[in-house]
C-alpha cells in the first residue's frame, strides 16, 4: 500500500493547458545553460521514467536528432519548443519540459496580460470569455467582441496582444452591435483560476462543470456543489476542456458519484509488471492481465464523509481537450455508473507522470505508470470515443443553448422511461 499511497501522491497529466495574452520578453539561453539543463533532464528521464515496453534511453538520440534547433535556440521559449519536439517524438503522452515562467504560472495560479480567452475570427480575435476581475473584464470587454487592433496594427494571433506587466495597450474591439470601440488596458498579473461551477439545466438536471484536477481544484466548493446538486435527479458531469491534474483530486470527485469500495481502475508500474512476470510467468505487454493481477494497484474513490454519493442518473461530457484525470473519470463513470458520453473523442493521454525540478527554474513532466480501467481498457492512445458525437465551441457564448447539455437531456430523460 506505500507504494500505492506514494503514486497518489503524483500529479496526471496537466498537458492540455491554453494560455491567454503571456507576457515578457523571452529570457535567452547561453550554450552553458542549456548543457546544464539538458544533462539534468536527461538523467531524471533515463533513470525514472517507465511506459511498458518504452527505451528512455532513447532521449539522447531524439536529442542528437533536434542538436541545430537547440543550439540555434537563443531564449527559453525556443529552447523549450525544440527539447519538446524531440521528446514528442516518443509518442506519447506526459513528457514535456516546462519553462521557468510556465511553472511559477502553475504554481502562482496566475499569468499577465490582459485576460480573456480567444478564437480565430475573420477580422482578429473573437472573445469568448473575459477571465472575471481581469483587465479585460474591468475594462468591459465581453464574449462576443471582436479584438481587431493593438496599438493601431491589426491583431492576426494572441502574440499580437502581449507585452510586459505595467504596458498599455490600446484595443480597437468590434462590438456585437457592429460599432468599434477603443479600450486602453494595463496589462497586469490575473488568477487563472476557474472555480467550479453548477447550473440547472431544467428542474431535473443539474451541470457541474470541472475545470481541472490540478492545483486549483477546490474541494470544500465541489462538494457544496454537489450538496446542491443532489437535489436533481439527473447530473451532467462536464469534463470538456478538462486537461487532468492531481490523482487525489479525481478520486476526490469520484468519491461523491461512485461508492469507495469500487474499484476504478489499476496503475501499471515497472514493479507491477516485474512482479507478474515473474509469479506468473506472463506477457510483460499484456496490460489488462497485469491490472487484473495488481489489486494492491487499484485505485478506489475517497470515502466522503461530508457528501453522500450521487443517487441519480448521470451522463457525461468530454471532448479532445479533456486529458489525463478527467479521461480516467469520464470511463468510470461509463463502466460503473452507465453514464452516457457526449461530445467529441478525448484526448487519449492516460499516463500517471511527475513533475521534477530541473534546474534553472525549468521542471521536466515525465510518465511513471500506465493506466487500466475496470473494465481492461488502456486509455492511453486510445481516448474516450463518446457514445453520442456532439461538436461545440470552446466556449458557450451566453444566451445560447449547449447541444452537449441538451443532447445529454435527451440521453438521460431515455434512460429514465427506458428507451434507447
Amino acid at each position: 500500500m506505500k507504494a500505492l499511497s506514494n503514486l497518489l501522491a503524483t500529479a496526471l497529466a496537466f498537458t492540455l493547458v491554453a494560455s491567454s495574452s503571456l507576457a515578457q520578453e523571452k529570457p535567452k539561453m547561453d550554450s552553458a545553460a542549456k548543457k546544464e539543463v539538458l544533462e539534468r533532464m536527461t538523467d531524471l528521464i533515463t533513470k525514472n521514467a517507465y511506459v511498458p515496453g518504452v527505451d528512455f534511453n532513447k532521449v539522447n538520440t531524439l536529442l542528437e536528432e533536434q542538436k541545430a534547433n537547440i543550439d540555434k535556440a537563443e531564449s527559453e521559449d525556443d529552447f523549450a519548443i525544440a527539447v519538446n519536439t524531440a521528446l514528442q517524438q516518443f509518442g506519447f503522452s506526459h513528457i514535456v519540459l516546462m519553462k521557468p515562467i510556465d511553472v511559477q504560472a502553475r504554481i502562482n495560479r496566475s499569468t499577465v496580460g490582459i485576460g480573456v480567452n480567444i478564437q480565430p475570427d475573420p477580422e482578429g480575435l473573437l472573445v469568448v470569455r473575459a477571465v472575471p476581475k481581469a483587465p479585460a473584464d474591468e475594462a468591459g470587454i465581453v464574449a462576443g467582441d471582436v479584438l481587431v487592433k493593438a496599438n493601431g496594427k491589426q491583431i492576426k494571433d494572441p502574440a499580437d496582444l502581449r507585452g510586459d506587466e505595467g504596458e498599455q495597450v490600446t484595443v480597437t474591439v468590434k462590438k456585437t452591435d457592429g460599432k468599434f470601440k477603443d479600450y486602453t488596458i494595463t496589462r497586469r498579473k490575473f488568477s487563472t483560476v476557474r472555480p467550479e461551477e453548477l447550473k440547472w439545466v431544467d428542474k431535473d438536471t443539474a451541470a457541474i462543470n470541472i475545470y481541472t484536477f490540478d492545483l486549483s481544484y477546490d474541494r470544500a466548493n465541489v462538494e457544496n456543489l454537489m450538496k446542491e446538486a443532489s437535489k436533481a435527479k439527473n447530473l451532467i458531469v462536464d469534463l470538456r476542456n478538462n486537461g487532468g491534474g492531481a490523482v487525489m483530486n479525481m478520486i476526490h470527485f469520484l468519491g461523491l458519484l461512485v461508492p469507495s469500495d469500487t474499484p476504478v481502475g489499476t496503475f501499471v508500474s515497472k514493479r507491477l509488471v516485474d512482479q507478474y512476470v515473474k509469479e506468473k510467468g506472463g506477457d510483460a505487454s499484456d496490460l489488462k492481465a497485469i491490472a487484473e493481477f495488481g489489486e494492491t494497484s487499484k485505485i478506489r474513490p475517497s470515502a466522503n464523509r461530508n457528501v453522500p454519493v450521487f443517487k441519480g442518473k448521470v451522463a457525461v461530457l468530454v471532448n479532445g481537450a479533456s486529458g489525463s484525470a478527467s479521461e480516467i473519470t469520464a470511463e468510470a463513470l461509463k463502466e460503473l455508473l452507465g453514464a452516457p458520453v457526449i461530445g467529441t473523442k478525448s484526448a487519449g493521454a492516460v499516463l500517471v507522470s511527475v513533475m521534477v525540478p530541473v534546474v534553472r527554474g525549468f521542471q521536466v513532466q515525465y510518465p511513471i505508470n500506465d493506466y487500466v480501467s475496470a473494465k481492461g481498457i488502456r486509455l492511453e492512445h486510445n481516448g474516450i470515443v463518446p457514445d453520442v458525437e456532439v461538436k461545440t465551441p470552446q466556449e458557450i457564448m451566453p444566451g445560447k443553448v449547449d447541444p452537449a447539455w441538451a443532447s445529454a437531456v435527451q440521453q438521460l430523460n431515455k434512460a429514465a422511461s427506458g428507451t434507447k
